[in-house]
């Protein structure tokens, strides 16, 4: 894996609105090989509800997905934002179907509720909780175009992360006062914080929206992604198998010693708490 750096600019933005923009994360090739292994997986599913699909994949599925567990372009920014201390969550494939464009769409949403669902994942801890902060970042890696508005890309709300209530609207408003509507392209990512705010936006284009969301968490935190067994694991790169649950004997554990040979801090790295 090579080493990204993380600029002043995108650790402030980070910090300060708990998502950031990579462009061109992947290439056009690899947008074409996880697209095909996506759409085959999808294949497989039960049908969509709400024009909106979210279903758990195994990254060992094909090698496409695996390919991008290291991503020099997205990995060593998690690293920097995060900790080195990771391993992979369970990994999502998002896709949003069109429908016609509306002024009372169907919002989509795959249990069925009836509103603009703005929520935040895995981290809605109370204000005084010992832990609330970032745990997890996701990186979502557009299959698709999102260039236009209502294309079905997540929406986000800038700065909710360090939000230490529900967050709030407007009486009778679909959305809060103020979110973002990322435009991005295929092979672009953005990355966002567990605790910020976020919903998938309608989709009033001619095909489907698609999103593979990669997630990467504190060792410590609980869900994870499905381990492989050693004998896979011995046969891949050091770093994706030690964030598919490989162990390691002695203190230098892969992520560890390549986090140290670039710069990254490995001593004690803090939780992302908000104050």
């Amino acid at each position: 894996m090579d080493f990204t750096p993380l600029s002043d600019e995108q650790r402030q933005h980070f910090n300060e609105h708990g998502y950031l923009l990579v462009r061109d994360a992947i290439d056009p090739d690899t947008v074409a090989e996880l697209r095909d292994a996506c759409d085959q997986f999808m294949e497989t599913q039960t049908p969509y509800h709400n024009y909106y699909t979210n279903r758990y994949i195994d990254m060992l599925y094909d090698p496409a997905l695996i390919s991008v567990i290291a991503n020099s372009r997205i990995l060593p920014l998690v690293m920097q934002l995060l900790s080195y201390d990771l391993h992979l969550m369970r990994t999502h494939l998002i896709y949003k179907y069109p429908q016609q464009e509306s002024d009372t769409p169907i919002h989509p949403d795959g249990d069925g509720r009836s509103f603009r669902n703005w929520h935040r994942d895995l981290n809605n801890f109370a204000p005084d909780h010992p832990i609330r902060g970032t745990v997890a970042i996701r990186a979502g890696y557009a299959l698709t175009d999102f260039t236009e508005p209502n294309s079905g890309v997540t929406l986000l709300v800038p700065g909710s992360h360090k939000l230490t209530q529900q967050l709030t609207f407007k009486k009778g408003a679909l959305d809060p006062s103020e979110f973002v509507e990322p435009a991005i392209k295929a092979g672009d990512a953005y990355l966002f914080s567990t605790s910020t705010y976020h919903t998938p936006a309608v989709n009033f284009t001619d095909h489907v929206a698609k999103v593979a969301l990669v997630s990467y968490a504190y060792r410590w935190w609980g869900q994870c992604h499905p381990r492989p067994d050693d004998t896979v694991l011995d046969a891949m790169d050091p770093i994706t198998a030690q964030l598919l649950g490989k162990g390691w004997e002695g203190d230098e554990n892969p992520l560890k010693h390549w986090a140290r040979k670039n710069g990254i801090e490995v001593e004690d790295p803090p939780m992302r708490v908000y104050v």
